[in-house]
């Protein structure tokens, strides 16, 4: 299935058809790199590094933040506060 997806993507990022792809056709052809950074690769790697940075914030939030006591977060609190002003 990822494969199928992977296929879909490049037909729809270099806007050829599956009829119009050589199945010979050789992947060392350097004249076929143009335009390797369309606007559809670049927003799905905009979108797998936001997927990305929110899960390593949940996982923080969940198995650092949530198993702190109140002091804890409060000291942290506090030093963000402090970090902050002496920017």
């Amino acid at each position: 299935m990822l494969v199928q997806l992977f296929q879909w993507i490049k037909r729809l990022s270099t806007g050829t058809s599956e009829s119009e792809e050589g199945y010979s056709q050789s992947f060392s052809d350097e004249e076929n790199d143009v335009g390797r950074w369309t606007f559809m690769s670049v927003f799905i790697v905009f979108t797998l590094s936001l997927y990305i940075v929110a899960g390593l914030g949940y996982y923080a939030k969940v198995h650092v933040w949530d198993g702190m006591s109140e002091a804890q977060k409060e000291a942290v609190a506090k030093a963000m506060v402090v970090d902050t002003q002496y920017l």
